[in-house]
């Protein structure tokens, strides 16, 4: 998971540290304490696409929780009722429709 190295190291062994750092992060010590991390540029990137796709994948089941919570508590049209509104919003194109949108989908 993590390899830790003495920071000395990157002044005197880098491309050592450099090629450990491309497959999984350095933690580099001062003083016997971690001090900071090092990783490559592909791995902090991999990880950065990771992590973007765990707070798209919970912001989809957030999303599917709450239209579930709606549904349940009876706030839903039926695609008919959604083509009907449209429709009528298309062709008369009335402010009065607009606010019934509004106000039906908000």
């Amino acid at each position: 998971m993590y390899k830790i190295m003495a920071s000395t190291n990157l002044r005197n062994k880098y491309n050592q540290v450099s090629e450990v750092a491309k497959k999984e992060p350095v933690i580099l010590t001062k003083n016997g304490k971690a001090d900071v991390i090092v990783m490559g540029v592909d791995f902090f990137k991999k990880k950065e696409l990771e992590q973007k796709e765990k707070e798209m994948e919970l912001e989809f089941y957030k999303q599917a929780f709450e239209d579930e919570k709606d549904f349940q508590e009876g706030r839903f049209v039926t695609a008919k009722e959604m083509s009907e509104t449209l429709s009528r919003y298309i062709t008369e194109d009335l402010p009065g429709i607009r606010e019934n949108v509004r106000k039906q989908f908000s």
